[in-house]
Formats: C-alpha cells, structure tokens, sequence
C-alpha cells in the first residue's frame, strides 16, 4: 500500500543539504578563486547590515570572480569536485512519486543543480544563476529574490498556488539564511551534524546522519528498520 506524504510541499534547501557542500558555495568560489578577501568581507558586512542589497551584493560578488579571473571552467572544475547528499535523489523522486510537490530554494548557484543533480525533478526552483559569455568570462547572472528572510516569502508563493497552508509544508536547511523559513513551515528540519546552531534552536528536528533515508518518516510517514 502507497504512503501518502505528510506534507504536500517540501522545499529544500541545496548546499550542506541536497548536495555535501559544507559551505556556502560563493565563499569556496572566492576562496579557492583568489578575489580580494577584504573587499569581499566589506561586501558581506555591508549585506548583512542591510546597506547593500542583496541584487546588489550579488552583482559586486560576481565582479570580483571575474576581476580574480573566474571562468566558466575554472567554476565548473569546482562543483564537479561536489557530491549529492547520500540518498538525496532518490528521497526526492519517492516524494514526488507519492505525489507530493518539491521546491528548492536556495543561496546558491544554479550550475549545482543543474551538473550535480540533472537527474532530479523540481516542481520549481528558486537561485541565482550566473551567466557566462561565449569565451566563458562572467558577463553577469540573474539573483534570486529568494534568499535570507525572503526564503520564506518564496515558500509562501509556493503554498498558495497549489491552495496549501504553511503549516502544510515541511521545509529542509542548515543554514542561518534558513532561519526565517524555519519558523514559518508545519515541520522544519536542520540537517546535519554541521547545521546552524541558530537554525537547530528553532526547527522542529534536528536531524544527524549520514543518509538522507534518516528523513524518511518524517517526510514520507515510512518506518524505516535499520
């Protein structure tokens, strides 16, 4: 007999939870890259502190990629480098299969989801994306409106055009832009042993194992035996 999920809508976020990218994906980007480290903590502070627009901060990141010679290839060698979260494909095939929607809304970058998960199926997708020219330099990228505290704007669209409640929605994260939506969702998780302790402090469970089979009974009402 077919198990009915739980919540209708589950929307995850990608790195350090669909893919096993412990960090914020920009911040290897820059690491590894070579762009100016105290501009790029300048840009940060100023985002955080609300005086820079996160569009804004978006453009001045990629400016300082290209400026540190980030290309096409050089960004593609680092998510190749990246691997899905151990049984993140197939939790999110067997969701959908049972007839649940799954969103992913995320920080990050689009290259991810596209080079390391191809074979997933969202029902929608919100993240930036960073375009290239035909020599492969940045010549620019499109923002989400979807990060930080608006994450949870982007799951409340999401919930009223299926005709769901938020308490109907289950959300997946580990970070601190995860917070706000945390709070919002009939059931929030903070995955891994490497979760934000704030983002731990306000969701329902805090789940840490290797395999994401872990979030079976709460997302699918399977019982799982070890």
């Amino acid at each position: 007999m077919s198990v009915r999920p739980p919540y209708p809508l589950v929307v995850f976020d990608l790195d350090g939870t669909l893919v096993d990218q412990r960090e914020p994906i920009w911040k290897t980007l820059h690491e590894r890259l070579g762009s100016d480290p105290g501009r790029r903590r300048a840009t940060i502070e100023a985002a955080l502190a609300g005086t820079l627009s996160y569009a804004d901060w978006f453009q001045t990141d990629l400016e300082m990629l290209r400026e540190a010679g980030a290309t096409r290839g050089s960004i593609e060698a680092i998510v190749d480098a990246i691997e899905p979260t151990p049984g993140a494909i197939e939790l999110v095939a067997s969701l959908r299969a049972a007839g649940a929607a799954v969103a992913l809304v995320s920080g990050g970058i689009d290259m991810i989801r596209a080079r390391i998960l191809p074979q997933v199926h969202f029902d929608a997708v919100y993240i930036n994306a960073i375009h290239f020219g035909d020599d492969g330099t940045i010549v620019g990228g499109k923002p989400t409106a979807y990060d930080r505290d608006h994450k949870v704007s982007a799951i409340r669209k999401l919930a009223l055009d299926r005709g769901l409640s938020m308490k109907e929605t289950a959300f997946v994260g580990d970070g601190s832009n995860d917070i706000y939506a945390a709070r919002e969702v009939g059931c929030s998780i903070a995955w891994g042993a490497t979760a934000h302790p704030g983002l731990i402090a306000v969701c329902d469970h805090h789940v840490v194992e290797p395999h994401m089979d872990a979030l079976r009974p709460l997302l699918m009402g399977e019982v799982v035996i070890p």
